[in-house]
């Protein structure tokens, strides 16, 4: 499993001649259908003028770089409409508070656990803050049980996800 943050900032090259193309600048994904869609590589600050590829376009992730097969699979992002639609709702829940069933605070989602070659979300990081991070690490919550409601996050264990709104 790969952490969304060990993508940010790897170059992005074509398969054959290695040529980089650019950077990844962030993710877009679904959290309610628990996929990556694609990645942004650069953004001058409108949808329409910044740059990225389908996660579909990807060939493979290496330590050092993602692959593309060439260059054609980096688009405008106005130009692929499930990235241009996720960016115009927000689909991000990274920062968002996570509470227990009961309402009590959790922690906050701080990184997407993937699996990268299918480009499902399996779960989500937790940070209960510096100190416990330092002191017990961060939690990961399974995409399975949560519930995401209005701006938060419910965590909830699995058969009881049904009862928890």
């Amino acid at each position: 499993m790969l952490k969304g943050r060990e993508i940010i900032s790897l170059p992005v090259v074509t398969s054959g001649e290695r040529k980089q193309l650019g950077e990844v600048r962030d993710i877009i994904y679904d959290p309610y259908e628990n996929r990556i869609l694609g990645y942004i590589m650069e953004n001058s600050g409108w949808i329409r003028d910044g740059r990225g590829f389908l996660h579909c376009d990807m060939v493979k992730r290496e330590d050092d770089c993602i692959i593309v097969q060439d260059e054609s699979a980096i688009r405008k992002l106005g130009t692929m409409p499930e990235l241009k639609e996720a960016l115009k709702e927000g689909k991000d829940i990274r920062g968002l508070r996570v509470e227990d069933s009961e309402g009590k605070y959790v922690g906050t989602i701080q990184d997407l656990i993937i699996n990268e070659e299918t480009g499902d979300i399996s779960g989500y990081e937790v940070s209960d803050g510096v100190i416990q991070d330092l002191l017990h690490g961060r939690s990961m919550i399974p995409n399975a049980d949560i519930i995401i409601d209005s701006g938060r996050v419910v965590a909830c264990a699995g058969d009881r996800c049904d009862e928890v709104l």
